[in-house]
């Protein structure tokens, strides 16, 4: 709780000097803080993942040399939710038996009045088979009637140890899993009673490892229980933009550090990572996830950004040659003014005011750009989503039905996995709300589908993504079906929702993707844009009637809603970034690059064996690389062959960090940037496939003979590893 002049407002504590401290360190020496997501290995997030799996070790009483893997989110309830959804993954063979119900014991019923909005009970709630109880007495009670594929303990060390040991003993004998929610436990103490008694296969850490200035969660458990995401195609089935950025990682080994002396065995690994980025990737991969130092070793390096200023990145290859490239992802379209900006520390991080109201300073921008009067804080893009939904929810309670088009993504967490529209991304983690209809937005029924929806009266929210990064869509949604919503949305009373998180801010060209093409919305989902590339935070925006029905249904949970996630630091560098949308003039710049963009685009080998369907939205675009003809039966376009070819073709041959298909151009990109990255585009369509492949396996094998020469030759380092860049030269 915190005090804004008589004020008073629930969220994140005042950023105090160490936070601005590392934020400080981090901006002026151009070090990475978002290079994109799951697959950013640092050697801060290697460590965080260390000294957790050790600090659970400890608490849970296992032997020296027990290793956890955590995965790192950007709240307790999105680590929360991660728990849930590794569990219910694990226990998925017998999910015939306990339906993926899980069983949490919630004193403060926060978790359940989120996954429960409404009350109606587990079985219609927004989070279906998540039975939430408020005392140890109800829990034993639940255990002995109903089977479960896991139990989640939020505040253990307040309850009856000796019950709450028979609980977890009698859901353990029929298979379940058990994750205990210490997001406020002072993990600088040495002991948690029930952590040690209950021996857990997950523990879920909160916004106390960062002071409860920086959003962060985790989950943390063992490599039995995070099995099901160790596999090459799942490693990466759970994921989040923003998690394990390097602001939380710091924060993070600050506040557990103290937990061990000077003497502690912690300190000699500690340094080691510091000195050598193969324990690095040792640590990574014993304690974090397996699988993305499988890439990052696979692509020799190619990923590990050392770098990152304005619109380049520079990577070092595992031989310790470095490539400076321009930057086509774009931290997955974080930020409006590229890396590290220098006036995110001149007019953020060195004025940063603890004691302004930056929030309303947001709110006032957001209303005046969306139209829309209320903000809700979130701290990532499914944060904001998972709000937007439960808002909707809310406010049209008896119309229970969502409408959202296929390749839409709307993040990870149960909630906001409704608007995630991939079969493959859901499947494993049933049951989920069940009310929703995926329509195909380029079916050829498309329309006749929507209309007769809408004519249910069933559907409360049609949310939609105007323009997706999916791997399976190469244009907009189709302006015949936004006509279609517009028409319909006054007579049939249903909310519309937008999400623009990757697309707002001029990504797609205009300053919100459905300007010109939705006239009236309830709802908008931002934060990539905000985030100014240095700081986790998003909001939901809806309308005064969208809150007011909202706040009728359910006032307590709307206000937490509201209140949860405020941070002023956060709010600080959003307004920071909308105000540099106009000062950097990027709405003529993008004008002016996108029209590049379309031009490169334009001259693609139109006979390419290579390349297939491409599109281009502003910065935003795609690019369908094929495989060889004959082998088109057995290797999927966006499989692991072609797109570890394909990184790195594009970061070797082109000087272009590009991943997958997708390009996200730097907003404040020079024109020769944009053309070396087109060039590159068309370079890839008059290469062949075989000929892709061939290149990509010569850059594998000319990495390893620079590596090899570089141990052997000792004095000819400084000539085989670097790469001169502007910086060094």
């Amino acid at each position: 709780m915190n005090r804004i002049g008589e004020v008073v407002v629930y969220g994140y504590a005042p950023a105090d000097r160490e936070t601005l401290r590392i934020l400080s360190d981090l901006i002026g020496s151009k070090q990475p803080i978002f290079a994109m997501p799951s697959w950013f290995i640092t050697e801060d997030s290697a460590q965080a993942g260390y000294l957790l799996s050790e600090a659970v070790r400890e608490l849970t009483g296992r032997p020296p040399g027990f290793a956890h893997r955590t995965f790192f989110a950007n709240s307790r309830y999105e680590a929360l939710h991660g728990a849930i959804k590794l569990i219910r993954h694990h226990r998925l063979g017998t999910v015939r038996t306990h339906h993926g119900r899980v069983l949490a014991l919630d004193p403060a019923h926060t978790l359940g009045e989120r996954a429960d909005p409404l009350d109606q009970g587990p079985e219609r709630a927004l989070v279906p088979g998540l039975v939430c109880v408020r005392t140890l007495d109800e829990a034993l009670k639940a255990a002995e009637t109903t089977a479960f594929c896991g139990l989640v303990v939020r505040e253990p060390d307040s309850h009856d140890l000796g019950q709450l040991t028979v609980l977890a003993a009698r859901l353990r004998s029929t298979g379940a899993k058990v994750a205990l929610d210490l997001s406020d436990f002072d993990f600088t103490s040495p002991t948690s009673p029930a952590a040690a008694a209950l021996g857990p296969d997950l523990i879920v850490s909160g916004e106390s490892l960062t002071g409860h200035q920086v959003p962060y969660g985790a989950f943390t458990g063992t490599h039995e229980v995070f099995s099901p995401w160790a596999a090459p195609g799942t490693a990466f089935l759970h994921s989040n933009t923003y998690g394990g950025n390097t602001v939380a990682m710091r924060a993070v080994k600050a506040h557990l550090l103290p937990r061990w002396d000077a003497t502690a065995a912690v300190h000699p690994v500690l340094a080691a990572a510091e000195r050598d980025w193969e324990q690095v990737l040792r640590l990574y991969e014993r304690h974090v996830n397996p699988g993305t130092v499988r890439m990052h070793r696979k692509l020799r390096g190619a990923l590990r950004v050392v770098r990152a200023d304005g619109a380049r990145l520079t990577v070092q290859m595992a031989s310790g040659r470095r490539l400076e490239l321009v930057d086509g992802l774009c931290g997955a379209g974080l930020g409006v003014n590229g890396h590290n900006p220098a006036d995110a520390l001149t007019e953020v991080v060195q004025c940063h005011d603890p004691g302004h109201d930056y929030l309303a300073e947001l709110r006032q921008l957001l209303a005046r750009d969306t139209g829309l009067d209320h903000l809700l804080p979130a701290v990532s893009g499914a944060s904001a989503v998972e709000t937007a939904l439960t808002m909707a929810v809310l406010a049209r309670p008896g119309h229970r039905r969502m409408v959202v088009f296929r390749h839409n993504y709307g993040g990870k967490t149960l909630v906001s996995l409704n608007a995630t529209a991939a079969t493959r991304t859901r499947a494993p983690f049933g049951p989920l709300y069940p009310d929703v209809r995926y329509i195909d937005p380029f079916g050829p029924r498309a329309a006749e589908e929507l209309r007769a929806e809408l004519a249910s009266g069933e559907v409360g929210l049609v949310w939609i993504e105007l323009v997706h990064g999916s791997s399976d869509s190469y244009g907009p949604i189709p302006g015949e079906l936004l006509d279609i919503v517009s028409a319909e949305r006054e007579q049939r009373g249903f909310l519309v929702g937008v999400d623009e998180i990757l697309t707002s801010y001029y990504r797609c060209g205009t300053r919100f993707a459905h300007q010109g093409r939705l006239p009236e919305v309830d709802l908008i989902t931002v934060s990539k844009a905000l985030s100014y590339g240095c700081f986790p935070i998003g909001a939901a925006l809806v309308s005064d009637a969208v809150y007011q029905a909202a706040r009728s249904a359910n006032a307590h949970l709307v206000d937490e809603l509201a209140t949860r996630h405020i941070n002023q630091l956060g709010a600080h560098f959003a307004v920071q970034a909308i105000r540099q949308t106009d000062a950097l003039g990027l709405e003529q710049r993008v004008a002016h690059l996108s029209k590049a963009v379309q031009d490169g685009l334009a001259r693609l080998d139109p006979a390419s064996h290579t390349v297939g369907r491409f599109f281009a939205e502003g910065l935003l675009g795609r690019i369908e690389v094929l495989p060889p003809r004959p082998l088109r039966r057995f290797i999927r376009p966006d499989g692991e062959l072609m797109s570890f070819a394909l990184m790195l073709w594009w970061i070797t041959r082109a000087r272009a960090f590009v991943v997958y298909d997708i390009f996200l151009l730097p907003l404040i990109a020079t024109p020769e940037e944009i053309e070396q990255v087109m060039r590159g585009a068309r370079r890839l369509s008059r290469t062949g496939p075989y000929a892709l492949l061939a290149q990509a396996a010569l850059a594998v094998a000319e990495d390893r003979v620079r590596g090899a020469l570089a141990a052997r030759l000792p004095f000819a380092r400084g000539f085989l590893a670097p790469e001169k860049t502007k910086e060094s030269a």
